[in-house]
């Protein structure tokens, strides 16, 4: 007999919010924002160069942790990067692509998230919420590899919650690999994590969750797999040089960065009200003050909500769902990370998800009154989205674009195409080498054998050349040289009319001697 197959209301709500939420982290993904952070450039480039060299771009082999800049950068985004790289080539798509999927499919990961703790109505309502989270829609739509460390926690979270629930140990297992994943995605997970996974341990323990045998062998496998992250640390904090093993780098940056910014003994305490009161001014001016990690009134999660967090951890305390510790922990773990860190939305990341919860549970409980209310809930999120959209598809794009640089690749080819032996890059332009490295495409071997570097061996080295590119303007600029040069729109200035001609793109001028 055949059955028919029916979607109830509740599916047909669910591919609804699913559509939207795909729709808003995936539309214009190259063009809003318009060009390239330079740490996109820089994780894209790596993942290029590993991919086909097996090197990243300053020559060490398969690095658990990349060198970077000089301090480091993190390397699971790289990694997820580099079959995109294969399918598409070295790109802007290629490199936003893969963190525009993870946040679609943690759109339905919270969604599972909230039913296996509420039910049914509650993941929806969560879920429509999540699908417009401003601050998830804008680290959706750029390559920030920090901003893969909360997508993460999340999914790893839900396996831990479908574990406790149906006893099953592939999902222990997959979550502790999940959750493993994430120490290579951001500094701050050396914290967090070590913290957030010994208390659900606690917790599954108390509650005879999980037997002794799986959790042993769980943390046995938590530790191997963290093994390589935990040697970084070592050696980077030592004086232990860097090594390999099983063809794989453990590399010693040539300066690190874990330490804390909020000083010791009084001043300590001190820093950490500070930390914390800095990320509470955040929230109420939903903005850190870089124009990709919000902007006033609708930028992180619309300052209307803002009074829900507060009203959502009071009835998440009241009306205690079974689990819901798992949320509860993470929120002390993410605010212990506040709490030491000097803050900034991507710094403070992990704690925007249990935010997301909290809201989610406040509109919840004022939807379930009455159907209207429900309707009016509904509602409101929608016209929220529709200025959220309007601004950030508009003015705002631009303000993002600015700052990314955007014409630099279009002056870079134009430059390019008069085959000169030198092209100069205004040093005003923010980390020119690394986005000519990207769009050129430039082989690492090319750059190695060929690179000037000043200020060496530092957090932050600067490159001052490398084959054709140079990253200054000369002292005497001279139109009898076989040089083309890019600059600033402002920076034209310095050369005569009489014997230059530009070509103007939207944010830079090229240069050139005329004929």
């Amino acid at each position: 007999m055949k059955t028919k197959f029916k979607l109830s209301p509740q599916h047909i709500a669910l591919i609804a919010i699913m559509l939207i939420a795909c729709a808003v982290r995936i539309y214009a993904l190259t063009w809003a924002p318009g060009g390239l952070n330079q740490d996109e450039a820089s994780a894209g480039y790596e993942a290029f160069s590993l991919l086909n060299w097996g090197i990243d771009r300053n020559g060490i082999k398969n690095p658990v942790h990349l060198l970077a800049w000089g301090s480091g950068q993190n390397a699971a985004y790289s990694w997820l990067c580099m079959p995109f790289i294969a399918v598409f080539g070295l790109s802007v798509a290629a490199v936003r692509l893969p963190m525009a999927i993870i946040g679609c499919i943690s759109v339905f990961a919270f969604y599972v998230f909230a039913k296996k703790l509420w039910g049914e109505n509650f993941a929806l309502v969560s879920a429509l919420f999540f699908a417009v989270y401003p601050w998830h829609i804008m680290k959706s739509r750029w390559g920030l590899e920090s901003n893969l460390f909360p997508d993460l926690v999340l999914w790893g979270c839900v396996l831990l919650l479908l574990y406790i629930k149906k006893q099953k140990p592939f999902y222990l297992y997959g979550a502790v690999l999940l959750l493993n994943f994430a120490l290579y995605c951001y500094g701050t997970a050396y914290m967090f994590m070590p913290f957030f996974v010994g208390g659900m341990w606690i917790y599954m323990l108390c509650k005879k969750k999980i037997t002794a045998k799986h959790f042993v062998l769980s943390a046995l496998l938590f530790f191997v797999t963290a093994l390589p992250i935990i040697m970084f640390v070592v050696i980077n904090i030592t004086d232990l040089e860097q090594f390999s093993v099983l063809g794989f780098t453990i590399p010693k940056m040539y300066q690190q960065r874990f330490s804390t910014v909020t000083g010791t003994g009084e001043n300590f305490f001190v820093g950490c009200i500070g930390n914390l009161k800095d990320f509470i001014s955040i929230l109420i001016n939903q903005t850190d003050g870089l124009p990709w990690n919000g902007f006033a009134k609708y930028g992180v999660c619309y300052l209307v909500f803002v009074p829900l967090i507060l009203v959502g951890i009071i009835i998440s305390a009241v009306q205690k769902s079974e689990h819901s510790f798992i949320v509860h922990w993470w929120t002390v773990c993410a605010l212990l990370v506040i709490m030491v860190s000097e803050v900034n939305v991507n710094r403070a990341n992990i704690i925007f998800i249990p935010i997301a919860y909290y809201i989610s549970l406040a509109l919840y409980t004022i939807a379930k009154q009455h159907k209207y209310i429900k309707i009016a809930v509904v509602c409101v999120c929608i016209c929220l989205f529709g200025l959220f959209c309007k601004n950030y598809f508009n003015q705002h794009t631009s303000v993002i674009s600015y700052c990314f640089f955007h014409s630099y690749e279009e002056a870079l080819d134009y430059a390019d195409s008069f085959d000169s032996e030198k092209i100069y890059v205004s040093a005003s332009i923010n980390q020119p080498y690394m986005l000519t490295l990207f769009y050129t495409q430039t082989d690492p071997y090319t750059y190695l054998k060929t690179r000037q570097v000043s200020n060496a061996q530092t957090a932050f080295e600067t490159i001052d050349s490398f084959d054709k590119y140079y990253f200054y303007l000369p002292a005497e600029i001279s139109a009898d040289e076989d040089a083309v040069y890019i600059v600033n729109r402002d920076d034209t200035t310095a050369f005569d009319p009489q014997y230059f001609e530009t070509e103007n793109f939207r944010y830079y001028t090229v240069v050139y001697g005329k004929k």
